[in-house]
């Protein structure tokens, strides 16, 4: 078994050489060699096929020839490859040169490369610094125009154009200009001569600032401004102002807001009241004359008197105060509140009272039918005269006005009241 699997290898072998031998030499003596065609079929690897001894033998030569120009075309290039490994040979310096001539143009284009660069740098910061010089006048140029819209809106101030001051206001608002609210009450305060009229033009103006917040500021810059000046803090001025800052004031809240509040109020207030007590009614006049809105939230206060006054201060006088109002319905709201005293506070000698009273809403109505539609008025005014028979049911309005002269010939006699001040101050205590 083993000679069988041996001799078909050592053949082969035999016959390749053989071949290659033939195939090298051209001028060599032929020789006939007998050999299986399956043999033949299995050097070239191949299915045994139909064809013949000669095709196969051909197939097997052109394949050694093949085999063989391989090998020499490999061993030429193991050859080549070790020739060029040399220091010596043609192709290193040609190489070395290549690398020269790309580190040059890598140099080069490095170098082209910074130079622009370099210079996309100074173009850069030329254009930075044209823009910092544009922005600078830019800045300068809206600087200008903040300062002419901030001269603009305090001459509106002073010229008490509400219109155009807000225009004004909101456009140094929507440029963020700082502390304009100090500015403003600066304007206002640089001149002792216009402060007044300034003052009376801003707090009109602060009613139509677009917030509560915006408002609410100013006025707690303004307050401390008024509370520092005698010409102001006892003035209308002061009275507009803590009207105004009662609309942010919850009676039952404490706040600073309400502290500013209620200090200026509560400071007007008390002068007003003693102005009234000794029969000086100008202020409070001229306040319901000139500001009718203001005046009707604070007229039934001011037409109060304490009780510890009512029999310090002069009646006679205090009777005549509502004839000073300007209007109708002031007048007759002032009377209602007076005998609303008369009912509490007297309720024995009242006729004295009563009497005098009768009088000065005999003068209203008179004035009124003189000056204005009565019709408008009529029905306030009736219902004051019945009031006056509240007293005693047979004596009425018409009585005490026919009587007048009895009736307030005697004074009445002061009460028994342990609760009455013993001391009057400076007051007269007429009645």
């Amino acid at each position: 078994m083993g000679s069988n699997v041996q001799y078909p290898f050592v053949l082969c072998f035999a016959l390749c050489w053989m071949s290659l031998f033939v195939l090298s030499d051209a001028t060599s003596i032929s020789c006939t060699i007998e050999i299986p065609l399956d043999m033949i079929t299995g050097l070239q690897k191949t299915e045994q096929t139909d064809a013949g001894c000669e095709e196969s033998w051909n197939g097997l030569q052109a394949l050694l020839q093949q085999t063989r120009q391989n090998l020499t075309e490999c061993h030429q290039r193991e050859e080549s490859s070790k020739v060029l490994d040399t220091p010596h040979t043609s192709c290193q310096p040609q190489l070395e040169e290549l690398e020269k001539q790309a580190e040059e143009t890598l140099r080069m284009i490095n170098a082209d490369q910074r130079s622009q660069l370099l210079y996309e740098e100074i173009e850069l910061a030329k254009l930075k610094k044209e823009f910092a010089g544009l922005h600078k006048q830019l800045k300068s140029v809206q600087d200008d125009f903040k300062g002419f819209y901030q001269r603009l809106l305090l001459i509106y101030i002073d010229l008490g154009d509400i219109r155009r001051t807000l225009y004004y206001y909101h456009l140094l608002v929507s440029l963020k200009e700082p502390n304009l609210f100090r500015t403003i009450v600066n304007f206002v305060y640089t001149s002792q001569k216009h402060e007044n009229r300034r003052l009376e033009n801003l707090l009109a103006l602060v009613k139509h600032l677009p917030t509560t917040a915006e408002q609410k500021e100013l006025y707690s810059m303004i307050q401390p401004e008024i509370m520092k000046r005698n010409t102001q803090h006892f003035s209308f001025l002061a009275m507009i102002a803590s009207l105004d800052m009662g609309k942010f004031v919850d009676g039952k809240e404490q706040s600073e807001f309400k502290t500013l509040r209620d200090a200026m109020f509560q400071l007007v207030m008390k002068r007003w009241k003693f102005q009234m007590l000794g029969g000086n009614y100008q202020d409070i006049v001229n306040f319901a004359k000139k500001y009718p809105t203001y005046f009707q939230q604070i007229s039934v206060r001011v037409a109060t008197v304490h009780p510890q006054y009512w029999f310090k201060f002069s009646y006679s006088q205090f009777v005549t105060y509502p004839n000073r109002l300007p209007l109708p319905k002031q007048k007759l709201e002032a009377f209602q509140t007076i005998l609303r005293q008369v009912k509490q506070r007297n309720k024995t000698y009242f006729p004295y009272f009563l009497a005098k009273l009768a009088v000065q809403v005999d003068i209203c109505e008179k004035y009124i039918k003189q000056n204005y539609n009565e019709l408008d008025t009529k029905d306030e005014l009736v219902k004051l005269k019945l009031q006056f028979s509240d007293f005693e049911k047979t004596n009425g309005y018409e009585y005490y006005l026919k009587n007048v002269d009895k009736l307030t010939k005697t004074k009445p006699p002061m009460p028994a009241n342990p609760n009455r001040p013993k001391t009057r101050g400076g007051l007269t205590g007429r009645r």
